[in-house]
């Protein structure tokens, strides 16, 4: 009598690599727009364009529902998350508040980790004259939070990595433009002399003004609350 031949399971080294494979694709598709806010995503055709299973593909979407990048509605399945101008307001507060912490506590970064830095701001000029924004993005990601790492508040650093995670789907519209690529490129060199040179006021001073530039210069508006600029900045929104 011959056994039944079955499908040996996947390793748990191979089920964890294709979970993260499967997050990582899909979280791009959310930043980069294909799938639009509020759009439903259909698992079976997911899985196939993805070519997974639909394993790899519910733990994915659980992670990012966890994210606050796709919302689960019960009975219904998993939504991109839409979200109303005054979240987004109040997640660059929070950004705003918690990364100024960050900096204020860093640790001055010793020659390999500056090395580190500069060559991550390298790749992304890279990244950005092939125009290749997911790569931009991701080398983005890796620059700042290889920085704010140097802070030992680990609780802040996470809260930060969840708001950022909220916060990227922004930013594939300003690193469209050739303009503030460059000028990010620029903002990240000035920030590195700041670290070099162990000056923690310039640090900061020079953390608002890129946070305030990769915000397209719109102030930070909550209800009932005027607008947040930094020193000196004007804003660039029209006359009533």
């Amino acid at each position: 009598m011959t056994d039944t031949a079955t499908t040996p399971k996947p390793t748990p080294e191979k089920a964890r690599g294709a979970m993260a494979h499967t997050l990582q694709q899909l979280k791009a598709m959310i930043v980069n727009g294909e799938l639009s806010p509020g759009e439903q995503i259909r698992q079976e055709e997911m899985a196939e364009q993805l070519e997974v299973s639909r394993v790899p593909l519910r733990e994915a979407m659980n992670v990012l529902a966890d994210q606050g990048l796709l919302v689960h509605r019960r009975n219904q399945g998993y939504f991109v998350t839409k979200r109303a101008p005054g979240e987004h307001a109040q997640i660059r507060r929070m950004l705003h508040l918690l990364e100024t912490e960050l900096m204020s506590t860093i640790r001055w970064p010793d020659d390999e980790t500056l090395a580190m830095l500069r060559a991550l701001n390298d790749g992304m000029r890279e990244k950005a004259a092939a125009v290749d924004i997911r790569g931009l993005i991701e080398l983005n990601r890796q620059f700042h939070f290889r920085m704010f790492s140097l802070s030992p508040n680990n609780l802040i650093l996470e809260e930060v990595r969840r708001l950022w995670a909220m916060a990227e789907p922004l930013m594939w519209n300003k690193y469209e433009r050739a303009d503030d690529r460059a000028r990010t490129l620029d903002e990240h060199a000035r920030l590195l002399d700041a670290l070099a040179a162990h000056d923690r006021a310039r640090c900061i001073g020079e953390m608002e003004k890129h946070r305030y530039s990769a915000e397209f210069g719109v102030p930070i508006e909550l209800p009932g609350a005027g607008p947040d600029l930094p020193a000196g900045a004007k804003s660039r929104r029209p006359a009533s």
